[in-house]
C-alpha cells in the first residue's frame, strides 16, 4: 500500500492532489499540475503519476491545509516513481520539520 495517495481536490478546480497527511477534519495536500504558473514554486517530477498522460508533471511546493470535505475521489491509477517519492520526502522533511 503506497504511503501517499492522490485524490481529486474540489477546491483546486478538480486538480489531483497528493495527500501528505490527514486528521478527522483536515487534510494536508500538494497540487499536481502539468502547467506551472511560476518558476521555482513547483517540484518537477521525472514521471507523470497519471499513466494516461505522457506530459510533464509538477507538484506544487506549498502544502495546502484543506477541510476533509473538499477531498474527492481516490485516484487509484496514479503512482509516484521511486525517484519522485524520494525527492518529495526530502522536500517535506527539509521544509516541514516539527
Amino acid at each position: 500500500m503506497p504511503k501517499y495517495k492522490f485524490y481529486i481536490n474540489r477546491l483546486t478546480r478538480g486538480h489531483p492532489s497528493l495527500e501528505v497527511s490527514s486528521t478527522k477534519k483536515k487534510w494536508k495536500n500538494m497540487e499536481l499540475t502539468t502547467h506551472p504558473t511560476k518558476k521555482g514554486r513547483y517540484i518537477s517530477l521525472k514521471e507523470n503519476p497519471d499513466p494516461d498522460r505522457p506530459s510533464k508533471a509538477y507538484l506544487r511546493k506549498y502544502a495546502r491545509d484543506d477541510p476533509l470535505r473538499t477531498r474527492g475521489d481516490l485516484l487509484k491509477k496514479f503512482n509516484l516513481s521511486e525517484e519522485d517519492l524520494k525527492e518529495i520526502e526530502d522536500y517535506l522533511i527539509q521544509h516541514y520539520k516539527k
